[in-house]
């Protein structure tokens, strides 16, 4: 299975930076920075870093985005309720008490 998942991670980071790189206006920029830090004695991969940061965090901004529209859904709350039901009915209490403890441990220490 863990080989499996390297080559997964593997092909996922192939094919974003291939992506970023022949990405039509922006790839365009983006190759004529790599050849620039090419030139100035750089392997490139500062740029396809910078580039992968900025993607991930726009990423995360449209993932936030959206679980702030869903979140406000009916649906939601229904089913937040509905696994707050489950959770207490089929998690023995000693294990709720530890996770509780280390929820609190985790905010404390943010």
């Amino acid at each position: 299975m863990f080989k499996a998942l390297k080559s997964l991670i593997a092909g996922l980071a192939a094919g974003t930076a291939l992506g970023i790189l022949f990405s039509p206006k922006k790839g365009e920029e983006i190759r004529k920075n790599i050849k620039n830090e090419v030139k100035s004695g750089g392997s490139g991969l500062s740029t396809v870093k910078d580039t992968l940061v900025s993607m991930g965090k726009d990423i995360g901004d449209t993932c936030k985005d959206c679980y702030e529209d869903v979140k406000k859904t009916e649906e939601f709350k229904q089913g937040k309720e509905g696994l707050k039901k489950a959770y207490k009915k089929h998690v023995p209490a000693k294990t709720r008490d530890k996770v509780q403890k280390i929820i609190k441990r985790i905010k404390k220490n943010k």
